[in-house]
């Protein structure tokens, strides 16, 4: 089953949130999800209301099942029915014994692996740093979904992550997907950085397929400050915040299903 990756050498443009809500769109139709956060803020939780899970116990991390401490049910939790999430404890540490013990990666792989025994999908999300984890990880994901803003800083997160997988030789082909972040049609600034970003690809990712431009809505920090999702069964307060939200929703479910994984 697919191995799906989103990244950007760029933080604060929204990857947590999106691989977190397709995450959640695909559980709802019927799939079995699981999300590993290489992130060790974990903040995949936050969002959904579940940052209780990161603090309650200090041995159900993915490093416990790497060393043999656990088992694979002992550090996945359920967050959304057929959805799971795995946290990690200290990327920089496990990026350290993964240089260090060659037979630590060997591990890495066949854990990751054996994973698609019992998910329909695996989900991995990111920081904006990079590790040898993430280059692992990234070598082992089929499809990276490259999420970009729409700003000159997200623009340089697009150039800085193309040059970052020429330097750590990963094939840039796996970037089946750009996702534009951030936009709006009458503002100048992420029309231009939208050009901006056509022109890049087409030299650059021509095998990605750039996604329609997901807007900015402030719904979303709302609902997240609540760990809801867009795509659960929520009612907002008032008719602005539930119009909103019913646009966000149709509109990323919209993004989801453009994207063939």
């Amino acid at each position: 089953m697919p191995i799906v990756s989103t990244f950007c050498k760029k933080g604060g443009v929204g990857k947590t949130t999106f691989i977190g809500y397709l995450a959640h769109y695909y559980a709802n139709q019927g799939k079995t999800v699981l999300v590993i956060s290489a992130d060790d803020q974990n903040s995949i939780f936050k969002i959904f209301g579940c940052e209780n899970f990161v603090t309650a116990n200090d041995d159900d991390f993915f490093e416990n099942l790497l060393i043999g401490e656990k088992k694979p049910e002992e550090v996945v939790f359920e967050v959304r029915p057929g959805m799971y999430l795995m946290k990690t404890l200290n990327t920089d540490r496990l990026s350290i014994n993964l240089t260090l013990k060659r037979s630590e990666e060997k591990k890495l792989r066949a854990l990751i692996e054996d994973f698609t025994n019992y998910f329909d999908y695996i989900f991995i999300d990111f920081p904006p740093s990079s590790s040898r984890l993430t280059e692992i990880l990234l070598d082992i994901s089929e499809k990276i979904l490259l999420v970009v803003g729409l700003d000159p800083l997200g623009i340089d997160g697009y150039k800085n992550t193309i040059q970052y997988f020429v330097d750590c030789d990963i094939e840039i082909s796996k970037i089946s997907h750009i996702i534009p972040i951030g936009y709006h049609p009458i503002k100048i600034t992420p029309n231009k950085a939208l050009k901006d970003l056509k022109i890049l690809a087409e030299n650059y990712s021509p095998d990605a397929i750039i996604a329609t431009p997901i807007k900015d809505k402030a719904v979303i920090q709302n609902l997240q400050s609540e760990g809801i999702s867009v795509f659960d069964n929520h009612t907002m307060k008032d008719k602005f915040h539930q119009k909103n939200l019913n646009e966000i929703s149709k509109d990323l479910t919209e993004v989801y299903k453009s994207i063939v994984l």
